[in-house]
């Protein structure tokens, strides 16, 4: 049978399965994605790139739609590409964000088609008020209502949604909640996995003989994942604590919260705010090479998670996965991933003073951590093993296109 999976990025939530069914020659496999990538054996790739950006002069609400016109339009044509090529899919996996998946149906309208949905935005009691609550618009809260048309569009069009936790899939709407099912993609828990012995050096920043680490993970420096709160709460965890050393990795940029002015970024920003921290002791490294990534947390004493109730990461279970100590904020998709207290510290992050110290508290820890460690390591592995999960998706995507019709 053949298997079409669209997704802007790769490997995505995607990658894991593609690569399964291609294994078998029985299946016929292709990826459409954006990235630049090339794959080894039977998957086809073709590439989509959207001819331009959206237009200055678009309403500022429809920014966000007609970049999702201008990826689905893309998509389309590498998609009718394929069918002239005659390959014609008997279901559909398509990532639901970005615009990419709007147009499937006009190429493939017999197809199964199974989406992937990650987040609908909502302006209040979510992500987009949560650092401040008051400070709402009426003008952004309609930005935010229109964000969800392209994803809407979709819903419409898809046979069956999967969604990767409870927390996400009850922000969608109640009306499209019989289409949907809760299914983590998972993670590579043979490969994250604990090792006190791994090598403590990152390219030019030795961390050999430091007593206690401090780690902060994640894709981009920036509100959304407490970057802002973890860099005022270090000023008081390293005057406290002299032996105390910080790794953070991460980009400097902004993806997901309100960008600052004239370009600044926001660890620019916290430097400056901040000039009484030792950054001396604190290390930016950057974006990690995965196996560089995977050392950090291996080499932990205390891993941070922040994020407001939104999207929670896959560097999350990750650290799980890897037996970190977690001090993780007190939200609703934190909760539901750590499960109870038995794995992780929670804590209201906006509350700086409290972050410290139960930082402060945390690296105190000898009996206790090791309890947490194993906790969190057990549950990324009963909850969130790709090995475990990734049948279901097989039997799954096999099951849907036996449905064709």
């Amino acid at each position: 049978m053949n298997i079409l999976f669209v997704h802007r990025d790769f490997p995505g939530q995607f990658g894991a399965l593609a690569e399964r069914l291609a294994q078998s020659t029985h299946h016929r496999v292709a990826f459409v994605t954006s990235a630049d990538v090339i794959l080894p054996g039977r998957i086809m790739v073709r590439r989509f790139h959207a001819k331009r950006r959206p237009s200055a002069s678009t309403h500022h609400y429809l920014h966000g739609f007609e970049a999702g016109v201008l990826n689905g339009q893309a998509v389309f044509e590498a998609c009718h590409a394929l069918h002239e090529e005659g390959f014609v899919p008997d279901v559909i996996f398509g990532h639901c964000g970005w615009g990419v998946a709007l147009y499937l149906r006009e190429v493939f309208p017999k197809a199964r088609f199974i989406g992937y949905f990650e987040w609908y935005y909502h302006p209040h009691d979510a992500d987009a008020d949560y650092l401040d609550p008051n400070g709402m618009t009426p003008d952004n809260a309609c930005r935010i209502r229109t964000l969800n048309a392209p994803l809407l569009m979709t819903l419409e069009d898809v046979d069956f949604g999967l969604v990767p936790t409870a927390f996400q899939r009850s922000q969608l709407p109640a009306s499209y909640q019989h289409k949907l099912q809760t299914l983590h993609d998972g993670v590579d828990t043979e490969y994250f996995k604990p090792d006190a012995a791994a090598c403590r050096r990152f390219g030019d920043v030795e961390l050999r003989g430091v007593n206690r680490l401090l780690t902060y993970a994640t894709r981009g420096l920036e509100p959304y994942r407490g970057f802002p709160e973890f860099m005022r709460a270090l000023v008081g965890v390293l005057k406290a604590e002299p032996d105390v050393v910080v790794a953070v990795a991460g980009q400097d940029q902004t993806f997901y919260s309100r960008r600052l002015p004239d370009g600044e970024t926001y660890k620019e920003r916290m430097l400056r705010e901040l000039p009484q921290l030792d950054l001396a002791r604190i290390h930016f490294l950057g974006t990690l090479p995965r196996d560089d990534y995977r050392r950090l947390l291996q080499i932990s004493t205390v891993h941070v998670y922040l994020t407001v109730p939104f999207v929670p990461s896959w560097s999350l279970v990750e650290a799980m996965s890897c037996g970190c100590h977690i001090v993780a904020s007190d939200t609703e998709p934190t909760r539901e991933v750590l499960g109870d207290q038995t794995a992780a510290h929670f804590i209201d992050h906006r509350d700086v003073a409290q972050l410290e110290k139960v930082l402060r508290q945390a690296l105190a820890q000898k009996d206790t951590a090791s309890k947490l460690r194993e906790a969190a390591r057990s549950r990324a592995v009963s909850h969130f093993s790709q090995a475990s999960l990734l049948p279901e998706w097989e039997r799954i995507a096999l099951g849907a296109s036996n449905k064709v019709g």
